[in-house]
C-alpha cells in the first residue's frame, strides 16, 4: 500500500481536471449520449451480439465476457476492459503494438512498446519475436495474452481496419475459454454488415514515408434483411531503422441475413458470415541494439580478475614457477588492438611467449598442466566459425571462400600408414571478442560462477547508428499469410427469451522467417586476425605460421553467422465450432410483483458445447550446406556426419566499412549497415589438401620449427612436414541454398514437428439478477477434454547425413499421445447498493451509485504435449485469479471509477528463462564419448582402432608434480566415477534423450537429442490494484484514465524433476570426481566436464534459481495512463478537435546485488530489499483534427497525431551487471507523427 493513497488522489485529480491524461477504455462506463435524429437506425441485435459503441465515446455498456451473452459491464465481477473504435481513432492505434501501452495492466514489446519482452538472462534474444510481433504481450506482469477473434482463439494479428471494438480480459476466465492463456485474452470484434448504406476511405502517412490506405463499404441488398460489407487494407509501413519495413495487405467481407419469411411472431433468424485474407511481408526493426563484440578490442592497459582454481604458472618475466590459489587477484592485459594468427591463439603446446590466448591451460612441454600466463578472457569465437567454410564478403561481388581450419585427415606416419595427423599443424582456430558473460567467467570476476553477468549491448550510436539502421540490412525477412472463414446461425424465440446459436470458424495461417543473424550472433564483431591459416611452421619473425596470407580485412567490423538456425516456419490449420443455447426467465417481468418476485428476479441459463481442433507443422532449416559427396570424401567425414554439422555449414562473414585498426576507439566510426543481400553461391574455396605428395622418406628426420629451440619435440619426421603434402589449393565448392527451391528447403530441414491439439468443451453458466437487479450472481462450470498428438524428426535422429524423411511415415499417430480432462469453475457476485432495500435509501443522497464486486475464476492451456527431463508428461499450465473491488458511477451517467484488487497465480507455465537447455543431454553425451575414448584407448572417434596413433588423445598426461602413474590413476578414477554415475541415472533420462553412453556399443559416437516436447516450466504470481476512470462531462469532451500497481514474481523454475537431476549431477561433478573428466584430448590443461557444464548451462542454471522469488523481468510497480479529447461543435473552432495522452511508468527493477552466504562459499543470495532500478518513463501524445462536409454529402476529416512528443533517440536499461552497471538495453520509443485523411459517405 506504499504511496497508494497519495498516488490515487493525484490520479483522480489529474483525470477529473486535465484534458491531458492517458489510458484505455474503462470497464464500466456511463452510457453514451442519445443518437440524434439524423443518425441511422441501429440494428436490433440478438443476445449473442454486442454493438459497436456510438461514435464519440470511449465507453462501452455491454460485453459477452460475463456469460457468453450480451451483458452489462457493470453486472460482471471479472476484470474486463472494452476499447471502443473512437478510442482507437483518437490515439491512432491499429494493433496490439500501438494500443496496449494505453491499457491497464498490459505491456507490449517491439520498437514502440513499453517493454522488451526478452527476459533477463545473460543473452537477450529477440530473434523469435519478428514473425508475429502482435503476440509479444504481457498481462499483469505474468505471461503473453491469447488473441481471440469474435471469441474464437486466433493466431491472426488483428488490425483496426475491420475492428469495431477490443475486449481485454485480464486473468483466466473459463466462461470465455476453459483453455487459453491464464494471463488473459485480447478479443477483437470484427465489423459486421449493417442495414444502412455507408462508406469510408482513409489514407495515412508519416515521417518515415509509410502509407496506409483502408476502405469500408457497407451496402443493403434487401431492406432490413440482407446486407454486405467489404473492407480492405493496403499498408506499406516504414521505420526509423532503415531498411526495415512491413507490407500488410488484407481484404475482408461480411454478410448479414435476417430472412423475413422466417420471422414468425416473436421468433427471428440471423445468419452471419465473414471472410478475411491477408499477406504480410516484413523486415521488422530491432528493439535491442546489437551485442557489443567490438569495443573491447580498443581497450588498453590492464584489468583485474581472479585465478579460478588452485594451481601454478610460470612467470614470463622471471621464469619462476608461481603458486596461486582460487580467488586470488590476477592481472590481465587488455587487447589494445592486438592482432593474432589462428595458430598462435590456440597454441597451448609450445610454451612460446604471447601464445595460447584462447587456452587457459598448457597441454605440452615442461609446463603441461600449468596455467597459461598469456590467456586472455577477452578472446572468444570468430562468429559461428567451428571448422566449416567461410564466405568472406569483403567487397562487392561473390565471396571468397576459405577453410580456416586445416584438416589433416589424410596425414601419414613415419611408416607411411595413415595416422590422420600432420605434426607441423596443431589445433588452430580464429578468434573474436568474447561476449561479456563468457569473459566474466573466464576472467574469474566476482560471483561469475553463478551466471550473474550479462552481455553488453552496444550503447554508442556513433559506433553503429542502431537508431537509424538495421544491423541485418535487407538480409532478414518475415512473412505471415492467412485466411479466415466464419459462419453463424442464431435463432431466438419469445422476444429473445430463448435462443440457440451455432458458429463455425476456420483459420488457415502460416508464418516464417529467414534470418542472417541468430542467437548470440546478433552482434557486431571486429576482425583482428593478422593472417589466414596458410602459414608454415617456420613462420615469420620467430612466430610460427605468421607467414600466412595477410588478411586484407584486419581491423574491419563484420557481422556473421552460419545459417544453422534462425530460419523457421509455422503452418497452422484451426477448425472450431460452437453451439450455445440460453433460456431467460424473469419472475418479475411485469415489474409490479411483490417482494418475493423481486427477490427471485431474472435468471439466464446458458449452455455451451464447443470443439477446437488445431493442426500445426513447425520447421527449422539450415540456410546453406555443402552436400556434394566429393567434398565429404576429400575430408573423409564420418558416415554419420550430418549436413548441418559445423564442417558443412557456410559461415557468411560480411564486412562493414573500412578497417578501424588505425583508430584509438570505435567511437565515431559510424559503421555502415549492409545494403545488399548477401547470398552464398557455389564457387571456389581455398583449403589445405592433406594428400601425401612427396617422394621423400616419411621416416626421414625433419626439424619442426613450430616448437622452440631446445624443445625435444622439434626433432620429428618428414611425415609431419606440411611441405610434403599437396597443400593449399583452390577447388570448386558446391553450396546448396535452401531458398533455391522447396525441394532444397526440405533437404536442409533440421527439425520438423507435427502437432495436433483437440479440445472438446462443455460449459454451463447461470446468471441471476436478484432483488430488482440489486444482486447479480454468475456461476460457471466447465469441462474440457484436451487431446494432443506430436510427431517430430530432426537431422540428429535421422540416419546418414541427417536428411529428414517426409514420406508416408511422417505423420501423426492415430491415437493421441496425451490427454487431459480438466474441470474449471468461475463465479462472481455483484451488489448494486443503491438498488438494495434499506441500503438504497441510505445511499440515495450520495452523488454516486456504489457497486461492489467479487470474482474467482480459473482456466488452463491444452498443452498436452509437454514433457520433463524424464519424458514424463507435465500437467497443463493453469491459472487462477481473484478480483474484488468497487465501482462508483455518477447518477447522471457522466462519470465512472472502478478499483479492482486482484491476485493471479500461474502454475506449470512454459518458460524461456533457461538458455542452453540442450546441454543437459549434450553434457552426458560429450562426457560419455570421452569416457569411452579413455577407457578403450581409442585414437580417433568412437569406432576407431584401440591403442592407435595419437596416444595423447586417449591418455591423461601428468599435471605439474605428477608422474605418468599419477595421471593414469586420475584417468582411472574419472572413468570409474562416470561409470558409477551412468549406472545411477534414471533410465527414463537416457530413453528420453536417446542416449547410449555405455561402452557396449563402440561403433558409433555418443549423441543426444532433446526430447520431443521437452519444456522448462515455472510458476508465477501477480498481486496488485487496477484503477479505471472514465468521464464524458459534456457531449464533446471525453476523458479516461487508468493506473495499475503490480507485484509479480516467479517460483519453481524448471520443476522438481529437473531441479533434482541438476542438483545430483552438479554434486557428482564437483564432489565425486566426475568433473575431472577431460574433454578434447587428455592433456593436463584441457577442458573438463565441469568446465564445460559451467560454461554451457551450469552458471545459467545457478542464475535462474537465484531469481526464484524475485520480480519478473522489466516489472514496473506503478503505471498510469490518461487520454482526453475535446470536439468543438460551435463558434470559430467548429469542426476542430484536440486531444492528448500521458503515459507514465514507474522505475523498473533491472537487477539485484549478489551477496555471499555466511559459512557457505558455494552459494550466494540477492539483496532483494535494494534492487537496481532503471529510470521512470513519461510519454506525451498530442493530436488535433478538423472535419467538415464536402459536396455530395461527404464528411471529410483530417487528423494529425504526434506520439511520444519531444522524445528523442535513447536507450532504456533492462538488465544489469552485479555492480549495478546497466548491460542490456531496449531502444526507447521516439517522437513520431502521422497524418490521417478520412472520407465518409
Amino acid at each position: 500500500m506504499k504511496n497508494l493513497n497519495r498516488t490515487l488522489a493525484a490520479s483522480l485529480l489529474l483525470a477529473a481536471t486535465a484534458p491531458l491524461g492517458a489510458q484505455t477504455a474503462p470497464t464500466s462506463a456511463p452510457p453514451p449520449p442519445p443518437p440524434s435524429a439524423a443518425e441511422p437506425e441501429v440494428i436490433q441485435l440478438s443476445p449473442f451480439e454486442v454493438q459497436a459503441e456510438t461514435e464519440g465515446s470511449y465507453t462501452a455498456a455491454t460485453t459477452l465476457a460475463g456469460n457468453r451473452l450480451n451483458t452489462e459491464l457493470r453486472d460482471i465481477g471479472n476484470a474486463v476492459t472494452v476499447i471502443t473504435s473512437q478510442f482507437l481513432t483518437d490515439i491512432g492505434a491499429t494493433n496490439n503494438e500501438t494500443l496496449l501501452q494505453y491499457t491497464v495492466g498490459t505491456e507490449v514489446g517491439n520498437i514502440g512498446g513499453n517493454f522488451a519482452g526478452v527476459g533477463d538472462s545473460s543473452f537477450l534474444d529477440e530473434s523469435n519475436r519478428f514473425r508475429n510481433p502482435n503476440q509479444n504481450t504481457r498481462v499483469r506482469g505474468l505471461a503473453q495474452a491469447d488473441n481471440a477473434r469474435d471469441y474464437f482463439q486466433s493466431d491472426v494479428p488483428w488490425d483496426g481496419y475491420n475492428i469495431d471494438r477490443v475486449d481485454l480480459q485480464r486473468g483466466p476466465n473459463s466462461i470465455l475459454f476453459g483453455q487459453g492463456s491464464p494471463a488473459g485474452i485480447i478479443n477483437t470484434g470484427t465489423r459486421q454488415a449493417a442495414f444502412s448504406n455507408s462508406g469510408e476511405i482513409s489514407f495515412r502517412f508519416d515521417e518515415f514515408s509509410s502509407a496506409r490506405l483502408t476502405g469500408d463499404i457497407n451496402r443493403v441488398l434487401l431492406k432490413d434483411q440482407l446486407a454486405v460489407r467489404f473492407n480492405f487494407l493496403l499498408e506499406d509501413e516504414k521505420f526509423q531503422q532503415k531498411p526495415a519495413f512491413e507490407k500488410d495487405n488484407r481484404y475482408y467481407g461480411a454478410l448479414r441475413y435476417e430472412p423475413s419469411f422466417l420471422k414468425r411472431g416473436n421468433a427471428r433468424t440471423i445468419i452471419k458470415a465473414n471472410f478475411e485474407s491477408g499477406e504480410i511481408d516484413s523486415n521488422r526493426p530491432r528493439t535491442l541494439p546489437p551485442v557489443d563484440l567490438i569495443t573491447p578490442w580498443f581497450r588498453s592497459g590492464t584489468y583485474q580478475g581472479t585465478w579460478r582454481s588452485n594451481g601454478t604458472y610460470r612467470d614470463p618475466a622471471t621464469g619462476q614457477v608461481v603458486n596461486v590459489t582460487a580467488g586470488s587477484p590476477r592481472t590481465f592485459n587488455n587487447l589494445n588492438r592486438a592482432t593474432f594468427n589462428p595458430h598462435q591463439l590456440q597454441d597451448d603446446n609450445t610454451g612460446r611467449p604471447n601464445t595460447g590466448q584462447m587456452r587457459p591451460g598448457i597441454n605440452g612441454g615442461p609446463d603441461s598442466g600449468r596455467f597459461n600466463p598469456f590467456f586472455n578472457p577477452w578472446i572468444g569465437n570468430f562468429g559461428q566459425q567451428f571448422g566449416g567454410p567461410n564466405a568472406f564478403f569483403g567487397s562487392e561481388g561473390d565471396p571468397q571462400y576459405w577453410l580456416w581450419e586445416i584438416r589433416t585427415n589424410r596425414g601419414i606416419g613415419p611408416n607411411g600408414a595413415d595416422d590422420n595427423g600432420i605434426g607441423g599443424f596443431a589445433f588452430h582456430r580464429p578468434g573474436g571478442i568474447a561476449d561479456y558473460a563468457s569473459f566474466a567467467r573466464n576472467a574469474g570476476l566476482p560471483y561469475s560462477e553463478f551466471g550473474v553477468y550479462k552481455n553488453f549491448n552496444l550503447t554508442d550510436a556513433t559506433v553503429f547508428d542502431f537508431y537509424n539502421n538495421l544491423i541485418d540490412g535487407p538480409n532478414k525477412n518475415e512473412w505471415q499469410n492467412f485466411k479466415t472463414y466464419n459462419l453463424s446461425l442464431a435463432q431466438t424465440f419469445m422476444n429473445d427469451k430463448f435462443g440457440v446459436e451455432y458458429s463455425y470458424n476456420r483459420e488457415d495461417y502460416d508464418n516464417g522467417q529467414l534470418a542472417l543473424l541468430d542467437g548470440g550472433r546478433q552482434a557486431i564483431y571486429i576482425d583482428f586476425m593478422s593472417v589466414y591459416s596458410d602459414g608454415t611452421p617456420d613462420g615469420l619473425n620467430g612466430i610460427p605460421h605468421q607467414n600466412g596470407t595477410p588478411n586484407p580485412n584486419v581491423g574491419r567490423p563484420f557481422i556473421s553467422d552460419s545459417g544453422q538456425g534462425g530460419n523457421r516456419s509455422t503452418v497452422s490449420e484451426r477448425e472450431s465450432q460452437r453451439a450455445t443455447a440460453f433460456f431467460t426467465h424473469d419472475f418479475n417481468r411485469s415489474r409490479d410483483g411483490g417482494w418475493v418476485r423481486q427477490l427471485l428476479g431474472r435468471h439466464t441459463v446458458t449452455g455451451l458445447y464447443s470443439e477446437d481442433d488445431q493442426r500445426t507443422e513447425n520447421r527449422q532449416w539450415a540456410r546453406y550446406s555443402v552436400l556434394n559427396s566429393s567434398y565429404h570424401n576429400l575430408f573423409e567425414l564420418a558416415p554419420n556426419t550430418k549436413f548441418n554439422a559445423n564442417e558443412l555449414s557456410v559461415n557468411r562473414v560480411i564486412y562493414l566499412g573500412p578497417s578501424l585498426a588505425s583508430r584509438n576507439s570505435a567511437s565515431g566510426a559510424y559503421i555502415p549497415r549492409p545494403d545488399a543481400v548477401y547470398s552464398a553461391p557455389s564457387g571456389t574455396i581455398r583449403f589445405f589438401d592433406s594428400t601425401w605428395n612427396s617422394s621423400v622418406d616419411p621416416a626421414a628426420e625433419w626439424i619442426n620449427n613450430y616448437y622452440p629451440v631446445g624443445d625435444t619435440r622439434r626433432v620429428s619426421t618428414q611425415s609431419e612436414n606440411p611441405a610434403n603434402y599437396v597443400g593449399w589449393i583452390n577447388a570448386p565448392i558446391e553450396v546448396t541454398d535452401s531458398e533455391a527451391s522447396q525441394a532444397n528447403r526440405d533437404l536442409l530441414t533440421t527439425s520438423a514437428r507435427l502437432n495436433r491439439n483437440k479440445v472438446e468443451s462443455k460449459a454451463f453458466v447461470l446468471q441471476s439478477h436478484l432483488w430488482n437487479n440489486a444482486f447479480v450472481a454468475t456461476y460457471g462450470y466447465r469441462e474440457d477434454s484436451a487431446s494432443a498428438w506430436e510427431f517430430s524428426r530432426t537431422s540428429q535422429n535421422s540416419p546418414g547425413f541427417g536428411h529428414i524423411d517426409f514420406g508416408p511415415t511422417y505423420r501423426l499417430r492415430d491415437n493421441p499421445d496425451n490427454s487431459l480432462d480438466v474441470t474449471s469453475r468461475s463465479y462472481s457476485l455483484v451488489a448494486h447498493l443503491d438498488q438494495l432495500p434499506l441500503v438504497g435509501r441510505l445511499t440515495e443522497k450520495l452523488p454516486v451509485a456504489v457497486t461492489l464486486f467479487y470474482s474467482e475464476s480459473e482456466n488452463f492451456q491444452p498443452a498436452a504435449n509437454r514433457f520433463d527431463i524424464y519424458g514424463v508428461a507435465i500437467p497443463a499450465p493453469a491459472g487462477t485469479t481473484t478480483d474484488q473491488g468497487v465501482l462508483l458511477e455518477s447518477r447522471n451517467g457522466k462519470f465512472s471509477f472502478k478499483v479492482n484488487k486482484y491476485k493471479t497465480e500461474l502454475t506449470n507455465s512454459s518458460s524461456s528463462a533457461l538458455n542452453g537447455a540442450w546441454f543437459i543431454g549434450a553434457s552426458q553425451a560429450w562426457s560419455g564419448q570421452w569416457v569411452n575414448i579413455f577407457q578403450y584407448n581409442l585414437s580417433g572417434d568412437v569406432g576407431s582402432t584401440a591403442n592407435g596413433p595419437n596416444p595423447g588423445r586417449y591418455t591423461y598426461s601428468p599435471a605439474p608434480g605428477e608422474t605418468q602413474a599419477d595421471a593414469d590413476r586420475r584417468e582411472a578414477a574419472a572413468i570409474a566415477a562416470w561409470r558409477t554415475w551412468q549406472a545411477s541415472v534414471d533410465p527414463r533420462f537416457y530413453a528420453a534423450w536417446q542416449l547410449d553412453t555405455t561402452g557396449a556399443n563402440l561403433t558409433r559416437s555418443v549423441t543426444s537429442t532433446v526430447p520431443q516436447g521437452f519444456t522448462i516450466t515455472e510458476d508465477s504470481v501477480s498481486e496488485g490494484y487496477e484503477f479505471e476512470f472514465s468521464a464524458q462531462p459534456t457531449r464533446n469532451w471525453r476523458v479516461t484514465f487508468n493506473a495499475s500497481k503490480t507485484e509479480a514474481s516467479r517460483q519453481n523454475i524448471g520443476g522438481k524433476n529437473l531441479a533434482d537431476f541438476v542438483s545430483a549431477y552438479e554434486n557428482f561433478l564437483k564432489n565425486q570426481g566426475g568433473g575431472d573428466l577431460r574433454i578434447w584430448w587428455g592433456g593436463a590443461g584441457n577442458e573438463t566436464a565441469l568446465f564445460q557444464w559451467n560454461n554451457n548451462i551450469g552458471s545459467e542454471w545457478a542464475a535462474r534459481k537465484l531469481q526464484e522469488g524475485t520480480n519478473v523481468p522489466e516489472l514496473r510497480e506503478w503505471r498510469f495512463n490518461a487520454v482526453t479529447n475535446y470536439d468543438f461543435n460551435e463558434g470559430k473552432l467548429r469542426g476542430w478537435s484536440v486531444g492528448g495522452a500521458l503515459r507514465w511508468q514507474d522505475s523498473v527493477v533491472i537487477g539485484y546485488r549478489p551477496q555471499a552466504v555466511p559459512n557457505d562459499p558455494t552459494s550466494i543470495t540477492f539483496d532483494l530489499a535494494n534492487p537496481y532500478t532503471g529510470p521512470t518513463e513519461t510519454n506525451y501524445d498530442l493530436w488535433f483534427g478538423y472535419g467538415r462536409k464536402l459536396r455530395g454529402g461527404v464528411d471529410w476529416r483530417i487528423q494529425f497525431n504526434i506520439r511520444n512528443l519531444g522524445a528523442r533517440d535513447g536507450l532504456i536499461p533492462i538488465t544489469t551487471q552485479p555492480d549495478g552497471t546497466p548491460a542490456g538495453y531496449r531502444i526507447a520509443p521516439r517522437q513520431a507523427w502521422t497524418i490521417t485523411n478520412t472520407f465518409k459517405f
